[in-house]
């Protein structure tokens, strides 16, 4: 849609003449200004036909009619506008490609993963827990569209990483006395001089045994969670493949209606990887971890 495109400049439709008297020119600007308003006024009606343009009054105004009750400290306009959207939108019949349509319009595509496990009826649904404001539309979602007896759980995920890069490098060895000619303690019998580079980190050479090795060292290491800064879970389950380490764990809202930071800890209560998450705590969740070890270089600035 076209913007619309309203002249609240009244100076400009008075003849020449009356634009240089005093009087005229404040009354042109008092008058702009209500013109100003009643032109934001006719804008916001042509936009509120459109929820992807619609002000916070015309979200409001659909929020009720859905029973929504929103919250502006974590929600902005335009999750609003998609959540209200997705209420209006969200029509049979239901399948899995309506499903990943949906997850596509509210977290993004490419963000999600879907896991079906259909001995379990069990669905999984994986998506970043950065930011998970969308997690309970998510769940509004799936409950009115899947099977009564198909069991929906939240697997929010959070990735890091570890990258190892190799340098080689040749020294010239320079001694300092000859044979017979040798000064104790004056100077050092030779030196490692002019170091010449052979091998660059950015050429490949770390093989697949270094890099699973690490990543099973890093699990080794992994002894517990913690969420919140303040609840410790133990049981977790840890596994590597393709040197990718995969670190999951359940938490239930008996132990936080929410989690806002979650750690990875060794054996000494030290923290090995620290985030800051937004998700809102169901029935159960899954949380999960996966901490790829590759090689490469971190460029400057990256």
């Amino acid at each position: 849609m076209n913007p619309i495109e309203l002249d609240t400049q009244l100076c400009r439709q008075l003849p020449p003449w009356y634009r240089e008297i005093l009087d005229y020119q404040q009354i042109c600007q008092t008058e702009t200004a209500q013109f100003e308003a009643l032109a934001q006024e006719i804008t916001g009606v042509a936009e509120n036909f459109f929820f992807q343009t619609m002000g916070l009054s015309g979200v409001e105004m659909w929020e009720q009619i859905f029973g929504i009750i929103p919250n502006p400290q974590t929600e902005d306009l335009e999750f609003r506008r998609y959540r209200v959207l997705n209420r209006i939108t969200t029509k049979p019949p239901y399948t899995l490609g309506f499903l990943y349509r949906k997850l596509d319009e509210i977290i993004g595509p490419g963000l999600w993963k879907v896991t079906v496990d259909h001995p379990n009826y069990t669905l999984y649904i994986e998506s970043s827990a950065q930011n998970q404001n969308y997690a309970t539309e998510v769940a509004f979602t799936i409950n009115r569209i899947k099977p009564a007896h198909i069991v929906y759980v939240n697997t929010p995920l959070i990735q890091t990483g570890i990258l190892l890069s190799e340098q080689i490098e040749r020294l010239n060895r320079v001694y300092n006395y000859k044979l017979g000619l040798w000064a104790l303690g004056r100077l050092p019998f030779a030196a490692d001089q002019d170091n010449e580079v052979i091998k660059l980190p950015e050429t490949p050479s770390i093989q697949n045994a270094l890099l699973t090795g690490v990543a099973n060292f890093v699990s080794g290491d992994v002894a517990s969670a913690r969420i919140n800064e303040a609840i410790s879970i133990t049981n977790l389950s840890k596994s590597v493949e393709n040197n990718v380490l995969t670190v999951t764990y359940t938490v239930s809202s008996s132990q936080a209606a929410e989690i806002t930071s979650v750690e990875l800890l060794d054996t000494e209560g030290n923290a090995l990887t620290s985030s800051v998450v937004y998700v809102p705590v169901g029935d159960t969740i899954v949380m999960k971890h996966t901490i790829p070890i590759a090689e490469g270089v971190v460029q400057s600035g990256g």
